[in-house]
């Protein structure tokens, strides 16, 4: 069985080609000509066939006269250029038609990557913020914290007005217990100016300024617990030194209550401008699903063509034979007995070889 793409009309253009080149016209030869491609017993097969077929045409041809030769040979040079004009201008409608369609296709799909490493830009800047922010919310509540010790800190400085020893004991406690918050409230702005400290410079400068002032409030506590018994005034001092202190306290949560609406804002702009790359992606993947199924309707547009031009061919090869028959027996017919074969064939063959 001969290979997919090898046919005889294939075999008898190479053969055709290699004669009129003046090269022998054998089974190596043909198959190179044909790319190497088919088998050798196929190639034979055919080769063998289309020198049978000369010869038959060469004994029919040698009865005819030159001129009716010449009138076959017109026509069928004819039938094989319209058919193999038609072919070539179907081909090369169906190409454009193709490469249209690849360029529309290939543009598309480059327009989806771009789409989709900019959605994953997006998110990993979405999943940034939302982090930022929920490190915002730890830092929220921790300032919170603070102003609530700072609040309990005035009403026991307040409670130790009324009982010196009583609140001196209540001060010594608090002290213990600002101490540990501080070394915790100190461990937790660390970590925060480790994991942001490009972005936070500021934030964490205003820390350190709350926490110096929060160490004068220590200086000044641990000063008035030794001075407490011998001068109640510095109570009231340090009732002010307090009181101011809230007051900073109070001004650094709404910066940072400021600073995380901003960051919220942020946050619902990419939120949004996340849903309209969806969105436009989504819009490209059904373009690209139209343009694969017009490509579907013009590959079966292309295999009815290939039929098409096979029955051409098929119909060329009828007409050819047709008209060498009607020839033949024309041939037959006005042959006069006194005729000399041999010498008319030689003629003929002359003929075909100038021709």
């Amino acid at each position: 069985m001969a290979r997919g793409g090898i046919n005889k009309a294939l075999v008898k253009q190479a053969r055709e080609a290699l004669i009129g080149k003046g090269q022998n016209p054998s089974i190596d030869a043909v198959r190179v000509a044909l790319g190497n491609t088919g088998s050798k017993s196929t190639i034979h097969r055919y080769l063998r066939e289309l020198e049978e077929e000369n010869a038959t045409v060469l004994d029919n041809q040698a009865r005819l006269s030159q001129p009716i030769q010449e009138l076959v040979g017109q026509l069928a040079l004819r039938l094989k250029e319209e058919a193999q004009a038609a072919i070539e201008e179907d081909k090369k409608h169906y190409d454009l038609k193709i490469s249209t369609l690849m360029a529309k296709i290939e543009e598309q799909q480059g327009m989806i990557t771009r789409a989709s490493k900019q959605a994953a830009s997006q998110d990993e800047a979405l999943r940034s913020a939302l982090t930022h922010i929920e490190n915002h919310k730890e830092n929220e509540e921790t300032l919170k914290a603070s102003l609530a010790k700072a609040a309990q800190s005035n009403a026991k400085l307040q409670a130790m007005l009324e009982e010196k020893q009583n609140h001196i004991h209540s001060l010594e406690e608090k002290h213990q217990h600002n101490r540990e918050a501080m070394a915790h409230y100190r461990q937790s702005v660390k970590e925060q100016r480790e994991q942001d400290q490009r972005q936070q410079e500021q934030y964490t400068q205003q820390l350190h300024a709350e926490i110096r002032t929060l160490n004068q409030v220590v200086s000044l506590k641990q000063a008035d617990i030794t001075q407490l018994n011998k001068d109640n005034g510095r109570l009231a001092a340090e009732r002010v030194t307090a009181q101011k202190t809230e007051r900073e306290r109070e001004a650094a949560y709404l910066k940072a209550q400021s600073l995380l609406d901003t960051q919220l804002s942020k946050c619902q702009t990419l939120e949004g401008q996340l849903a309209q790359l969806r969105t436009h992606t989504h819009t490209q993947s059904i373009e690209i699903k139209k343009l694969k199924e017009t490509v579907t309707p013009l590959q079966a547009w292309k295999e009815d063509k290939q039929i098409h031009l096979a029955k051409l061919e098929a119909e060329v090869a009828v007409k050819t034979q047709i008209v060498e028959q009607l020839i033949s027996e024309r041939g037959e017919k006005d042959q006069p007995p006194s005729a000399h074969p041999t010498s008319q064939k030689a003629d003929t063959q002359k003929t075909n070889n100038s021709t």
